[in-house]
């Protein structure tokens, strides 16, 4: 890991037991030092209340509630003698209020569990996953699961297809965190685009994009091989969800892009509509 300690935002769930996002967290702070800030918001109406006398008497009850539950929940950051602090929030604008507290401080992920959604439910709702994702500054980790990574393949899901400066930059910024999980969780590296019409490797015009990602000779994602490049012809989500399945990857890496209005909820974004359609975690690069 890196020679200074890494932070970690971890959002804790009040409503349930069970803490995936914690879970890997932890799985994550085995590799090296790190530090892990435990974020939990509640909120609540009096009128769930029938004890308190003032609403200031209620709001200090359920922070003192909330307080014990989370530091229960940090049991196992203190038996692994893992640094950690934590934060609890009363506020009804939970996600709102997660993404001001990240901005507080300098993180290099935010971790989070994350439920399936229905596609009617994630067009018709703004939910938090989406928020976060256009909001939040740091790479998101959405997990679905709480036992440890049962593979030891990264895949980073790039856009060899689009020229802009734009799409460049966050290209590599997703092979700078697959490169970085790879090297720091001893897991294997694969590469998967997609790619109008047949895809040859030895086609120059997909040869220079490609190589344009990795200029130094000892990180040329080239030398990664055929078996380990998965470049497709077909449309985004239904072609990398194929590749998730046919190499089970422990983490899949890919870049999100906001989009608004209407125009945005119709053509959605990859990372998007991939987050309810794999099982493997999905780290998020804005």
């Amino acid at each position: 890991m890196k020679s200074r300690e890494t932070n970690l935002f971890v959002v804790i769930d009040p409503t349930t037991a069970h803490q995936p996002a914690l879970v890997k967290a932890l799985l994550i702070a085995k590799l090296g030092e790190c530090h892990i800030h435990a974020f939990m918001c509640v909120y609540d109406d009096m009128e769930a209340s029938e004890s308190s006398a003032s609403r200031k008497d209620f709001k200090r009850e359920a922070l003192a509630q909330a307080n014990t539950k989370l530091e229960e929940h940090m049991r196992s950051c203190r038996m692994s003698e893992v640094s950690y602090s934590t934060e609890v929030v009363w506020n009804s604008e939970w996600v709102k209020s997660l993404v001001r507290s990240v901005r507080k401080a300098d993180y290099e992920m935010l971790i989070k569990s994350s439920y399936r959604h229905s596609s009617a439910n994630r067009f018709f709702s703004e939910t938090a996953d989406f928020y976060l994702m256009h909001h939040c500054p740091c790479p998101i980790l959405f997990t679905h699961k709480e036992q440890e990574w049962q593979s030891n393949r990264v895949l980073a899901c790039i856009d060899l297809e689009s020229t802009d400066a734009n799409h460049a930059r966050l290209n590599k910024s997703i092979l700078r965190a697959a490169v970085n999980c790879v090297s720091n969780m001893g897991m294997d590296l694969y590469l998967a685009s997609t790619w109008q019409g047949d895809v040859n490797l030895d086609d120059p015009v997909l040869r220079a994009r490609y190589r344009e990602l990795s200029p130094g000779k000892e990180d040329d994602i080239y030398s990664l091989g055929g078996d380990r490049v998965l470049l497709r012809s077909g449309k985004a989500v239904e072609t990398l969800q194929s590749i998730c399945a046919e190499i089970d990857p422990a983490i899949v890496i890919i870049g999100t892009v906001a989009r608004r209005g209407i125009k945005g909820k119709l053509i959605g974004n990859t990372a998007e509509k991939l987050l309810d359609v794999v099982t493997a975690d999905l780290l998020t690069i804005r």
